[in-house]
């Protein structure tokens, strides 16, 4: 079942701590008004499944109107072999090209080198003067090009065979990536590192893949935040500091307006610098939420009681005076369903996206059985507005909304 979502690294492609970058900032690279073309195997195609690359490195950029489009195809190598359906290799890498060429990439993240690792580094430089003659031919279209490199292969332990063997070969590619990049200066990301362990025992419980091989919505969701610091951009930092009498401590990631005492204790607005970083998904290890930054509110001063902490008037947790004076985390609120929200709707815009370029009776529609039911083939540039329209609404989403955020006693104490 063909599931999209999200995408990308995309725009991770383009940081300060990339290598080969000659930008000063990891925002040189990335545009207003890009559009960031995925370019790849298995790795790049199963990020739909989960959206967590597109959305995060979305809603990291508010100011930005960067559109993703993710061309990935499981199985698929510099040739472009998995592309070829009922053809040859030459059909598969022209397909390979026409697609990207039709999505009209300003920026294009080019991964590939796993599959091609199976065969050992024998076949290295097989791949090597494949990969010069793809980017050779992106070269020739306007967009800016980034290489990422193959991911190690996870020890499950058994009946799962060891990855020692491909993960010694995966590292010869992946040097070979960052040799190349290095000589045609282009910016790298580096995912080699994100399977860290042992090859000769099996991993730990907050493993990142399904099967050794491909991510979980976990392991994606890692891939995310590894995205996101090689880039230089952290998931965003939020601090609310006041006392009782409204006067600010601390405030990170976040403006501050209308800050009031009350009768029952405070109320302000805040208006986010950017959405939160998205939650870790469901079946997660208990570690994953150590690996963001909580949302701190802290509050001194108040009168001894228990509070309320509500949030355009629908309560966020319960605290007393002194665990707020301490600072509390806060996990519920609208800030974390609108990101959720974003990352579904990036789902529904990828799989729209997916069936207008890889339509599954594309045999009677464009080849050998066309004469069937080719007339049908004008309906798939319908798609086109509904992708816009849903384009639109992640535009609307990403950006962070004002809340109105109130502390009320709930129960005083002597």
């Amino acid at each position: 079942m063909r599931i999209l979502c999200s995408c990308l690294l995309l725009t991770l492609l383009l940081v300060s701590s990339a290598r080969g970058a000659d930008a000063e900032n990891g925002d040189a690279l990335l545009r207003d008004g890009d559009r960031v073309v995925l370019l790849g195997g298995t790795f790049i195609e199963r990020m739909q499944m989960y959206g967590y690359v597109e959305t995060a490195l979305t809603a990291l950029h508010p100011d930005k109107d960067i559109t993703f489009r993710n061309l990935g195809w499981s199985g698929d190598e510099v040739s472009g072999v998995a592309r070829a359906v009922f053809g040859n290799t030459d059909n598969g890498y022209k397909r390979l090209i026409d697609d990207l060429v039709a999505a009209k990439p300003t920026v294009i993240l080019v991964a590939y080198g796993a599959n091609e690792a199976y065969r050992g580094p024998e076949q290295l430089e097989q791949f090597s003067a494949g990969l010069n003659r793809l980017l050779d031919r992106l070269g020739e279209t306007p967009a800016r090009l980034v290489l990422l490199t193959p991911l190690r292969h996870e020890n499950l332990g058994a009946p799962l065979p060891p990855p020692a063997q491909y993960n010694q070969s995966v590292a010869v590619y992946r040097d070979a990536i960052l040799n190349l990049a290095e000589s045609r200066k282009l910016p790298v990301l580096d995912l080699y590192s994100l399977i860290s362990g042992d090859d000769a025992s099996p991993a730990p419980i907050d493993r990142l893949t399904d099967n050794g091989l491909h991510l979980s919505g976990y392991g994606y969701w890692r891939a995310a935040q590894h995205i996101a610091q090689e880039l230089g951009r952290e998931p965003p930092k939020w601090t609310v500091d006041l006392d009782a009498a409204g006067k600010s401590r601390d405030t990170a990631g976040t403006t501050l307006s209308d800050v009031t005492p009350t009768a029952l204790g405070l109320r302000f607005v805040a208006h986010d610098a950017a959405l939160p970083f998205p939650p870790a998904p469901k079946y997660s290890p208990e570690s994953a939420g150590r690996l963001i930054p909580s949302r701190e509110l802290r509050i001194t001063g108040l009168a001894a009681g228990d509070y309320d902490v509500l949030i355009d008037g629908r309560k966020a947790l319960s605290a007393s005076s002194d665990e707020l004076a301490r600072g509390v985390a806060l996990t519920a609120g609208p800030e974390p369903s609108q990101i959720e929200r974003l990352r579904r709707e990036i789902g529904k815009k990828n799989e729209l996206f997916f069936h207008r370029y890889r339509p599954q009776n594309e045999t009677y529609l464009f080849l050998f059985r066309k004469h069937e039911q080719g007339n049908n083939a004008v309906e798939i540039p319908m798609f086109d507005p509904l992708i816009e329209q849903q384009e639109a609404l992640i535009a609307k989403l990403r950006q962070p909304e004002k809340h109105t955020y109130e502390i009320k006693i709930t129960r005083a104490k002597p």
